[in-house]
């Protein structure tokens, strides 16, 4: 699951400067997905399991087996709103639009990344980072807390807050 997720919004977090960012599934060869694991994922989902949920998301997101971001979000809300962090990460870039400007929507974008960093994804916390950093997407311009979520994920091994620790005031 993580690897998926990775995969997904490797574009997102691995280049916090840009402001162009290419749809993640651009980047990456897609694995290839039987039938019978994805059923097996469906039923799962079905019973309530958040990773089942947040993976069937992340495989219609990338096309597996069709890309359907409507039920991509469906998902990954449902395994959202129980907690699931890379679920609300996946929604929040979702939510930023990049892939489809109908999705654009910042402010569920800022809830699902706050939901998520504070659940401590690093990855999220890196991304509110910059955000507060740079003072965009309705954050205030904050550098004492954009130096407190690096801080934080790069406790938790995430490289790139390391490195921006490194260059932030």
């Amino acid at each position: 699951a993580l690897l998926c997720t990775s995969l997904l919004l490797g574009g997102c977090a691995s280049k916090p400067t840009d402001q162009q960012v290419s749809s993640p599934s651009q980047q990456t060869e897609q694995p290839v997905v039987s039938s019978a694991t994805e059923a097996n994922l469906r039923s799962q989902a079905n019973r309530g399991d958040l990773d089942s949920q947040f993976q069937l998301g992340s495989l219609y997101f990338v096309g597996k087996p069709k890309k359907d971001l409507k039920q991509a979000e469906y998902w990954w809300k449902l395994a959202a709103d129980k907690g699931h962090a890379m679920a609300a990460v996946s929604l929040a870039y979702l939510y930023t639009g990049r892939d489809n400007p109908d999705f654009n929507n910042p402010a569920e974008m800022l809830k699902y990344l706050n939901q998520s960093a504070a659940g401590g994804n690093p990855m999220a916390q890196h991304i509110l980072g910059n955000l507060y950093l740079r003072g965009e997407q309705g954050v205030p311009l904050d550098a004492n807390q954009a130096r407190r979520l690096f801080t934080s994920a790069c406790q938790q091994n995430y490289s790139a807050s390391c490195h921006a620790l490194e260059n932030t005031p």
